[in-house]
């Protein structure tokens, strides 16, 4: 994994192509410990082409493709799986103001804010496809608590309310006592 992050990030940044780093990378550097085997950029729809440029430079096949998700395989098994979220430039807007940023190999990596994370991870768990989505609601939980995410936050509730609905957002609020109180 850290092989094809380290080449990802290289080629990312000597073509100057923006991504914010989700999944469960993202999760990991927000602190919560956990295995993850493939590595998920979200990028904006305008830069498809270019990214996809880049992946198949180094190697990468197309294994599954849609207009808003790209899953990529290695040339060889010491590589990680890529998948590509894409985006409107509206949501990528939205999504890449104010970004976290952590280092990683040597590079400055922006990921989404905790709040926008959640959102993605609610849009996940709701997938019809998705195999299992009591992991997302794991890492969705755990970055509640650890970044101490109050679902009362007229910013937060709306998003919640937007990508998981009522059922969502009650099952955020039964997470508030797990929330470390300063």
């Amino acid at each position: 994994m850290q092989e094809t992050l380290r080449k990802i990030l290289s080629s990312a940044d000597e073509r100057n192509l923006p991504f914010l780093l989700i999944g469960g990378n993202a999760v990991i550097l927000y602190g919560h410990p956990r295995n993850t085997i493939d590595l998920d950029l979200l990028i904006p729809q305008s830069k498809r082409s270019a990214w996809l440029d880049l992946v198949h430079g180094l190697g990468f096949r197309l294994h599954h493709g849609t207009d808003a998700f790209v899953q990529l395989e290695p040339a060889s098994r010491e590589g990680a799986p890529i998948d590509l979220m894409l985006v409107d430039e509206r949501t990528w807007e939205l999504l890449a103001a104010r970004p976290e940023r952590r280092e990683v190999l040597g590079h400055r990596v922006a990921l989404p804010r905790p709040e926008h994370l959640v959102a993605l991870k609610l849009h996940a768990a709701s997938s019809p496809t998705r195999g299992k989505p009591e992991m997302d609601w794991e890492d969705i939980r755990q970055i509640v608590r650890l970044q101490k995410l109050d679902c009362q936050k007229a910013e937060f509730r709306e998003l919640i309310l937007r990508f998981g609905g009522a059922a969502a957002l009650e099952r955020l609020e039964s997470f508030g006592h797990e929330i470390e109180q300063p």
